[in-house]
């Protein structure tokens, strides 16, 4: 990965040091690997003798896990606009939102039946092109074409606060800084990341970059101390979050492959004895969904695992389960241009696919688990979205 030596890390600034433990990454996979050296080496997964956690998690396998009992509802609000992003409140087994490119979000809820559209949220004059949950799910924010970012009162569907991109560009993604959700990182068209203060409705100072394209996906580690950005040139940038200012660092880049959109960023922190390296999952344009460990506290990648799937032009989402520490194996689920949903092993060296859901009749772009995983939604290019059911054993 590329480094970046004449930042203000390296004239001397110190404030994101102070902000991020030196080496912590390092050691927790090196007490991590030390714990469990029985496993083959660079493993990213739970232990085989997790006996505690496996029980927590039912104790089945991968494959009685993710079988799906079919659809539990179609949701065809949006339908002939796409659905870029369908994604379930935090904690919430029964509250789930989407945006379309015909403008709007919709906040829907599964339960109790029958499932319905709850609200619509209607005021850009374009398509949405992300949208995020607040920690408490009490407010959204979301990006659009036209320029603007909105922040919404989720429980009324009114919208609190609308915020022009510092560019004039359109936005393209967003996301909270999960220690302090009054501040939400943008990207937009002009190759701009801003660290945005939805209180005052500006930027916070030294919190932009530029990357070497459009900023299309955004992920924060879990301390909220480590953000990637993923452009349209194919590169991941990694950036030092100063918690107290906002101020950005930029610390490395990774080129994925040039020229291949990166649409899908998720970080995955392994915080259980039986955990093993912090990880990120990674959409691009080159037809493989892609699996990096990362190997140290400025965010560099190291290419673990990739997988097979459709993916040549659109922008495609992954995500890792959320149960996927507690049990042996684990699991990834991914959009695909085939217009299937996939389920893949981490752990199987070969025939990694653990399910393949059918039904979409247009590119898969979206999904979300709820969380307690009972439910899957996802999302297509046509503006479906269904919700699927998980078997009950």
């Amino acid at each position: 990965m590329e480094d970046f030596e004449d930042d203000a890390r390296a004239l001397g600034a110190r404030g994101h040091r102070r902000s991020v433990s030196r080496g912590s990454y390092q050691l927790q996979a090196q007490m991590n690997r030390a714990a469990y050296d029985e496993r083959s080496p660079g493993s990213v997964v739970p232990t085989s003798v997790a006996e505690a956690s496996r029980a927590m998690a039912g104790d089945t396998t991968l494959s009685e896990n993710y079988a799906f009992a079919g659809m539990y509802h179609v949701f065809d609000q949006h339908v002939d606009e796409a659905v870029p992003k369908v994604q379930f409140a935090n904690d919430d087994k029964h509250l789930l939102a989407c945006c379309s490119l015909d403008g709007t979000i919709s906040v829907c809820q599964l339960a109790p039946a029958p499932p319905a559209v709850l609200r619509v949220l209607r005021g850009h004059s374009r398509g949405v092109s992300d949208f995020a949950w607040s920690l408490s799910n009490d407010v959204l924010v979301s990006t659009s074409l036209d320029a603007t970012m909105r922040i919404w009162a989720a429980g009324e569907g009114k919208c609190i606060r609308q915020i022009p991109d510092p560019d004039g560009a359109e936005l393209l993604c967003c996301v909270f800084q999960p220690m302090n959700n009054n501040l939400t990182v943008v990207g937009n068209g002009k190759h701009n990341l801003h660290v945005v203060n939805i209180s005052t409705g500006k930027k916070v100072k030294g919190g932009s970059s530029k990357l070497t394209g459009r900023v299309l996906a955004l992920s924060f580690d879990a301390p909220g101390r480590l953000l990637w950005a993923g452009d349209d040139r194919g590169s991941v940038f990694s950036f030092l979050f100063d918690m107290a200012t906002g101020k950005l660092t930029k610390a490395k880049r990774l080129v994925v492959q040039e020229g291949s959109s990166i649409t899908s960023i998720s970080a995955r922190s392994w915080v259980s004895r039986e955990a093993r390296d912090p990880s990120l999952l990674i959409n691009a344009c080159l037809n493989k969904l892609l699996l990096y460990r990362v190997v140290d506290n400025e965010g560099t990648l190291q290419l673990k695992r990739s997988f097979q799937i459709q993916q040549d032009s659109h922008p495609v989402r992954s995500i890792f389960c959320p149960l996927m520490s507690f049990r042996q194996g684990a699991c990834v689920v991914t959009g695909s241009e085939d217009m299937c949903v996939y389920f893949f092993d981490v752990e199987r060296a070969s025939r990694a696919i653990v399910n393949k859901l059918q039904g979409h009749s247009a590119a898969v772009l979206g999904v979300s688990f709820n969380c307690d995983e009972s439910l899957l939604a996802s999302s297509d290019a046509k503006g479906m979205v269904i919700v699927w059911r998980r078997e009950q054993k």
